[in-house]
């Protein structure tokens, strides 16, 4: 099966049609990539967050 892609409403909708079909290793695979997408998105909100407070 293939990775899950897009904007995470994209990829909730490709995980609800995905239905039985999926292995642990895949879900794993998703989760790995879904927490490192978050973990650079809330970088990159500290780095903003920390501008701000400069000014």
């Amino acid at each position: 099966m293939d990775d899950l892609e897009g904007t995470a409403a994209e990829r909730l909708d490709q995980l609800s049609r995905a239905g039985d079909n999926v292995t642990p290793e895949w879900t794993r695979r998703q989760l790995e990539r879904a927490l490192q997408a978050w973990a650079a998105d809330q970088d990159a909100l500290a780095v903003l967050a920390e501008g701000r407070e400069d000014y």
